[in-house]
């Protein structure tokens, strides 16, 4: 079988090597002996670190002085952490990948450290955000309401609290489906993550169709003016609701907590507050913002 990754023989210079390479456009090569098994590697990185620091001239070097080797091959299958401890033990810096005796690519150190700090993004994203809609997620949030809390507290300024619910957002998922609900959440979070003003600002979701808006040193009559202006924006959405009993588009309910922390008191009670407030919203007919009176 002819391998999909271009080859060249020992006994190459580096000046034929480097215009293969680019003649496949090709930023790796497999290098095969006279017995055409594969014996090393070489990449456009070589040439740039390696020919370099060759003392011979490219018109007559071969490329068994650049070359990386031995190589050795594992299968597409095999799971980043056991390729790693290959070449680990083998003390290699490179790893080619067969299919069915086929070579379909390479692995490097580079791969692996571009990977790793991949996966550590990945899962630090999994951490802190919603899988869903991308902002952040109730355990996030409890962390910095936690942190925001503490500081209000130390500096004596005021910390407000926006829960918000979308209206009959069962019906609406009965009505048009549960992927079309996805999306609908999506386009919300979005609308609120676009409405925040301040570095400090800070939304959450916090179950379901149910948000949270942390907003540091605001007072209560600004954190209701802001609430009223999320509002609007996500009835501006105009995503259609026919299974509304309020509206033709999809709208929110809104509840508003502020607070002074002291000893007295606790970021319970202010999310409490602001449920109680979400709770009254509904109660008052929905697509509006009622404010906490405790």
């Amino acid at each position: 079988m002819t391998s999909p990754i271009p080859s060249v023989v020992e006994g190459t210079t580096l000046k034929e090597v480097a215009e293969f390479m680019r003649s496949h456009k090709t930023p790796v090569v497999l290098v095969q002996n006279k017995a055409l098994d594969y014996i090393g590697v070489v990449t456009d990185a070589d040439f740039t670190r390696k020919v370099a620091a060759n003392e011979g001239s490219v018109y007559t070097a071969k490329v068994e002085s650049i070359m990386s080797s031995p190589i050795k091959t594992i299968k597409g299958s095999t799971v980043m952490a056991e390729a790693n401890k290959v070449m680990h033990q083998s003390r290699i810096s490179h790893l080619a990948i067969t299919e069915k005796g086929e070579f379909t690519g390479l692995l490097s150190v580079v791969n692996f450290f571009k990977y790793y700090e991949n996966v550590e993004d990945y899962l630090s994203d999994l951490a802190i955000n919603d899988g869903l809609t991308g902002i952040y997620n109730r355990r996030y949030f409890d962390e910095v309401l936690t942190t925001e809390w503490k500081r209000a507290k130390r500096e004596k300024l005021p910390l407000s609290l926006v829960m918000l619910d979308i209206d009959y957002f069962k019906k609406y998922n009965d009505t048009y489906g549960h992927q079309a609900g996805d999306e609908c959440l999506v386009k919300i979070a979005i609308s609120i993550a676009d409405t925040l003003q301040r570095p400090a600002d800070m939304v959450a979701r916090y179950g379901g169709e149910e948000f949270v808006v942390i907003l540091p040193n605001a007072e209560q009559e600004d954190a209701a003016k802001f609430s009223e202006k999320i509002r609007a924006n996500i009835e501006n959405l105009n995503i259609e609701h026919k299974a509304s009993n309020i509206n033709r588009f999809v709208t929110a309910s809104f509840g508003v907590a502020s607070v002074v922390p002291n000893l007295n008191s606790s970021c319970e009670e202010l999310l409490q507050n602001a449920d109680k407030a979400l709770y009254n919203a509904k109660h008052e007919g929905r697509n509006c913002v009622s404010v906490s009176q405790d």
